[in-house]
Order: C-alpha cells, then sequence, then structure tokens
C-alpha cells in the first residue's frame, strides 16, 4: 500500500492510500470483459482504453476484451448507458474509463454525479500541468502572472483547451489560491493543444495552461517559458518551480480512471477491484505508462470514491464560481491520459 498526495487547494493536499489486493498472481482471469471509452475511435480516452485493453489480454488478464466508443458530451452519454449491472463480473464484465472532464460534464448537465451513477474503482494515471508564456513575454516569473491577477483577473486573457474541461478549471482554482474574483478570469477555449499554442504564438493570448510533457518539444527549443508546474515536485525537463513551491497551495493532474455499473454486488466489486490492482502491478502497463508519459496515481476501492466525492465538490465549486454550470456546450472536450 502506498499513499500519494493528489489534487489540493488551499485547505491542504489530501492524502488517500491504494488497495492492497495487488500483485495476486494467483487470481483468476476475467471473463469477457468491455471497456466503454466516451470518445471516437482514436480520439483521446479510446487511445487510453485500447492501451488498457492490449494489456488485459498480454497479461492474460481476460480471456476476450472489446473497446465501445461512446462518442460526444464529454462523456455523459456513455454515463447514462453504462449505469446498470448486468450479469456477473467475472463472466461479462463492464468498465467505464472516466476522468475530470466526466465529472465536469456531469455536474454541468445537472446529472447524477459519477459516484451516484457509477461504482468507482481506481484512479490509474495522470498528467501534470504547466502554464507557460512566450520565451519574449514581459511575465518573467509565476510571481509576475500572480501580481497581474491579483491587481486585475480580467486584465490577461489565458488560453487552453476548451472551456470546462482540465485546464480552465485549474485555472479557476489558481484563482481561488491567489485570492483573486474567480468570476472576473478572462479564459479563451481551444478545441486542442495545438490551437492553444497557435494562440499565444500568435499573442492573442499572454499563456497557456495544458499538459506539461507536451509542452516539453517547444520548452527545449525555447519558444515558450515555464512559468510553474502543477506536480508535487519538479518535472525533469522542466525548469520551474511547482505551484507548492510558489505558495499556491494545489497539485493538480489531468486524471483517468476506471468505473464499474451502479448496484455491483460485493462479490463483483472485489472481482473488479482485484483486477484494477493486477492491471497497476502489470509490467506491461507500467511500460505502457512509461512510454506515453502518463504518471501512475493509483488509487483503489473505497480510497477512491471518498477521494472522487470531494474532487466532484471541489470541481462543482469552481465550475460554479467560473459561471460555468448552465452556459457551455460539452460536445469535443478534450480527455485525460490520451492525449498526445
Amino acid at each position: 500500500m502506498y499513499r500519494r498526495r493528489f489534487l489540493a487547494l488551499a485547505l491542504g493536499v489530501m492524502a488517500a492510500g491504494g488497495c492492497g489486493r495487488a500483485g495476486d498472481s494467483g487470481a483468476a482471469s476475467a471473463g469477457r470483459l468491455t471497456i466503454v471509452a466516451p470518445a471516437g475511435r482514436g480520439q483521446g480516452w479510446d487511445r487510453t482504453a485500447r492501451a488498457l485493453a492490449a494489456v488485459l489480454r498480454g497479461e492474460g488478464l481476460a480471456r476476450a476484451v472489446e473497446v465501445s466508443n461512446y462518442p460526444g458530451n464529454v462523456g455523459v452519454a456513455a454515463l447514462s448507458a453504462f449505469t446498470a449491472a448486468r450479469g456477473a463480473f467475472a463472466r461479462e464484465g463492464r468498465l467505464l474509463l472516466t476522468g475530470m472532464p466526466m465529472v465536469a460534464g456531469a455536474e454541468i448537465a445537472n446529472a447524477d454525479s459519477v459516484t451516484e451513477a457509477t461504482t468507482p474503482l481506481a484512479r490509474l494515471v495522470g498528467d501534470w500541468a504547466a502554464l507557460v508564456v512566450p520565451a519574449h513575454s514581459l511575465l518573467r516569473s509565476f510571481e509576475d502572472f500572480a501580481a497581474v491577477l491579483r491587481r486585475n483577473p480580467a486584465e490577461m486573457m489565458v488560453g487552453g483547451r476548451l472551456e470546462g474541461g482540465s485546464d480552465h478549471v485549474l485555472y479557476g482554482m489558481i484563482g481561488r489560491c491567489l485570492g483573486v474574483d474567480v468570476r472576473l478570469l478572462d479564459y479563451a477555449g481551444y478545441s486542442g493543444g495545438a490551437e492553444a499554442a497557435e494562440a499565444l504564438y500568435e499573442g492573442r493570448v499572454a499563456a497557456i495552461l495544458g499538459s506539461a510533457r507536451s509542452f516539453m518539444p517547444d520548452i527545449a527549443a525555447g519558444r515558450v517559458r515555464p512559468l510553474v508546474v502543477s506536480s508535487a515536485e519538479r518535472i525533469e525537463g522542466i525548469d520551474a518551480p511547482t505551484l507548492m513551491e510558489r505558495e499556491v497551495r494545489l497539485e493538480y493532474t489531468d486524471w483517468c480512471g476506471l468505473l464499474g455499473p451502479r448496484g455491483m454486488s460485493a462479490g463483483d466489486r472485489e472481482e473488479a477491484l482485484a483486477l484494477c490492482d493486477r492491471i497497476d502491478a502489470s509490467p506491461r502497463w507500467q511500460a505502457v505508462c512509461a512510454a506515453n508519459g502518463w504518471n501512475r496515481v493509483y488509487l483503489s476501492g473505497d480510497d477512491f470514491r471518498q477521494w472522487l466525492v470531494t474532487e466532484t465538490r471541489r470541481t462543482r465549486g469552481v465550475l460554479n464560481e467560473l459561471g460555468l454550470m448552465r452556459s457551455i456546450a460539452t460536445s469535443c472536450w478534450g480527455s485525460c491520459a490520451g492525449r498526445h
């Protein structure tokens, strides 16, 4: 069992432990598994789902695995179609890939929360964020950035992926921690990281938030300068402090996890949790994570459920302050660790 701090606001970092079932090599393989990906084939979460399916097959953790796609509405359609349990998990299991966009999407749609509509199983991986500016920017440090926000939150346009997604929510959380009026933050949402970067280079935004690893080539080439990263510790290859170092008590990762259908029996839930533990302990999965730059942030069972309840509450509060609860279209937000 290990513990990992994850996504904390000014109240402090919430610690949560993983489960102790991992490594049970004697556990029986599952029967037929369906992984539901809330994305079109080849897009976002679908890539993560298919990587996961390949690991399940390669490790012999299931006799057959398929991926079922439900694109659109940041996973709300997939969530609605997934709610009811169907038969024994050991014979025909179903898993839903999830992340922060689905949590936010359910809140914005005024639907049942993820924790109410499913059986939370495990958080698997995450993607740290970075705040970057053009190399020639007058914002030389995060302190400069924070000073502008505190003086006038609406003075500076910050970009990232689409409104209500991970980057926007993180910007709201940073604003909260800096004590500014989040309602006044000026944010420009784009369909992807490439479009946000183009806006940065053309001077349409002063800074952008996004996947830290996706910025590494431009950082190395000297085209952008990182001001801060959202991880607990500094990231190799990015010469920038963490938010915590700059007295912003916030740690944030764009996470991906697995859910089971609502109404799972205790036995089915234990079978599913044991499978999640074996996935995280799998050398194949660890190699896939390393190859894709995904950070393993494993948390399972009751610990994950409690963390998800708290995280949903925090996300709802930020979305409300940003004025997004009833105002935005949610058909094409990005996804968690599947981004490249």
